[in-house]
């Protein structure tokens, strides 16, 4: 199937966003019938640990999915390293009071 260049515009003509052509195995646009927006607020989310996956129709809020964060294997054995630093120095403080 080949799919379109979808194009989303304001009013004056400005181009806001292109979708791209596409051919092959794709979906199919859907039909659009009305078109909203909102203003997220700048700063108000932390795009490097969170997306958004949509807006909420009736608050008008955007729904936020958390960016799982994947470790390696050297970095978990960092990490491992670090906690048990810590556990041996709260241990010698423990055993100090």
């Amino acid at each position: 199937m080949n799919r379109a260049n979808r194009i989303i515009y304001d009013q004056t003509g400005k181009i806001l966003l292109q979708i791209g052509e596409a051919t092959g195995d794709v979906l199919e646009h859907d039909t659009i019938t009305e078109l909203h927006w909102i203003d997220v607020p700048y700063r108000s989310i932390d795009y490097t640990k969170n997306r958004v996956t949509g807006i909420n129709i009736e608050t008008k809020q955007p729904i936020l999915e958390e960016i799982p964060v994947f470790m390696s294997d050297e970095e978990k054995r960092i990490q491992e390293l670090e906690n048990q630093i810590l556990l041996n120095e709260n241990e010698k403080v423990g055993g100090i009071l």
